[in-house]
């Protein structure tokens, strides 16, 4: 009916009222017929590329909660999840011991998905040094560096001999 949650239909439409809407479904084993009203109007995940990106600080009502989350309602029919791990910098038991639902919350944008419909979010503020410092790429594909070589050899291990190769690790034949 809607692309936002809609508990009572009776909000959106009365007894009688004239409507528009698209044929969904045809079941003639059963003679029913399945109808859109929402399929005629455009999709709130349409434009969401251009209106939300990463670390934007945005406010939304929570609406449900799960064991691996809750999730936010941004706008009508834009909701995204922020991820239990996300919900606290401290280990999080219980997703309602730090939200509930209908609670507004103001939340950062980790990612946004317009493919998936997905968009996750984040309750941890940002550390300071973070917040202050210049702005990122809004894609962080790049791998990092690898981390250097130890300088001390570590303990416990095979020497500099590969078993599998029997040859010294570095050298090549």
């Amino acid at each position: 009916m809607s692309w936002s949650r809609v508990s009572d239909p009776s909000t959106l439409l009365k007894m009688g009222d004239e409507v528009e809407v698209k044929v969904l479904k045809i079941d003639r084993t059963t003679q029913k017929v399945g109808l859109g009203l929402k399929q005629l109007m455009p999709s709130p995940w349409d434009l969401i590329g251009d209106k939300y990106h990463r670390g934007q600080m945005v406010r939304g009502k929570v609406t449900r909660l799960m064991d691996f989350g809750a999730f936010v309602e941004l706008e009508p029919g834009i909701e995204g999840l922020i991820h239990i791990s996300e919900l606290s910098p401290t280990r999080v038991r219980r997703v309602v011991d730090i939200v509930k639902p209908e609670q507004e919350v103001e939340v950062r944008i980790l990612k946004v998905d317009p493919d998936e419909k997905k968009i996750a979010l984040s309750l941890i503020p940002l550390p300071k040094a973070i917040e202050a410092g210049p702005e990122e790429d809004e894609e962080d594909d790049e791998p990092r560096p690898p981390k250097p070589e130890p300088k001390v050899p570590l303990k416990g291990g095979l020497g500099d001999r590969d078993p599998f190769l029997e040859r010294p690790r570095g050298k090549s034949s």
